[in-house]
């Protein structure tokens, strides 16, 4: 039982390791490129090094974290490719969950998005918490549409994609862009009109990759 329990334990402590470190690399905390020092980090989280080297190893599973020849391990760069590969992806599957939407919407859905769309207006200076609401709007839009494997492809990208919309998110007109886009997607679900809602979704999806582009000038590097 005592090395169960300790097993259990090491899990545990390794879990919260690598949710603390995958939240600081996902918020750009910890910037993409940097060196990941075990000494470093043991200290910073106040953990041994065994759920330290187990945590790096579960976001090495997760490609957030690259190991380097010489042993140790950086975050993972940002990469021009990737994230337009990321952005082309989550454009379709936007514009799938918005199509299929359109045709189960119920006056209390519009309630919800229409109250998440005014929250945003309210709330387009503050970014993370623009960025918390867009994640909702979609989110409910996906759970409206009813397609479980939609939702969980969306799922999977948006961990990846959050390094590069974060970016995008810092720069002002961007945030005041995405307002307007956002009342015009609540427009077309609305009036349910599916090619309206899927054309207006995938050009502001689109229209963050270029955002995003310009904002990590020099950041990202181009694969191509």
């Amino acid at each position: 039982m005592g090395r169960v329990d300790g097993g259990m334990q090491r899990a545990s402590g390794a879990q919260l390791v690598y949710g603390e470190l995958r939240e600081r690399i996902l918020n750009l905390s910890l910037e993409p490129g940097a060196r990941l020092h075990e000494a470093e980090l043991a200290a910073q989280l106040r953990v041994s090094r065994t759920p330290l080297r187990e945590a790096l190893r579960m976001l090495l599973a997760e490609d957030l974290v690259e190991q380097l020849p010489t042993g140790g391990m950086l975050v993972r760069r940002l990469d021009l490719q990737d994230m337009r590969e990321l952005y082309a992806v989550r454009a379709a599957l936007e514009g799938l969950a918005v199509r299929e939407a359109c045709q189960r919407l119920t006056d209390a859905d519009l309630e919800v998005l229409g109250s998440l769309v005014e929250q945003m207006r309210l709330l387009v200076d503050h970014p993370a918490e623009l960025t918390r609401l867009g994640g909702e709007f979609h989110a409910a839009i996906a759970v409206i549409a009813g397609n479980r494997r939609c939702q969980q492809l969306l799922r999977q990208l948006h961990g990846h994609m959050r390094r590069y919309h974060v970016l995008s998110s810092r720069r002002e007109p961007r945030r005041r862009a995405a307002l307007e886009d956002h009342r015009a997607l609540f427009e077309a679900l609305r009036a349910r009109d599916p090619e309206a809602a899927e054309r207006t979704v995938r050009d502001h999806v689109l229209a963050a990759c270029r955002e995003g582009e310009a904002a990590a000038a020099g950041l990202l590097s181009d694969r191509r």
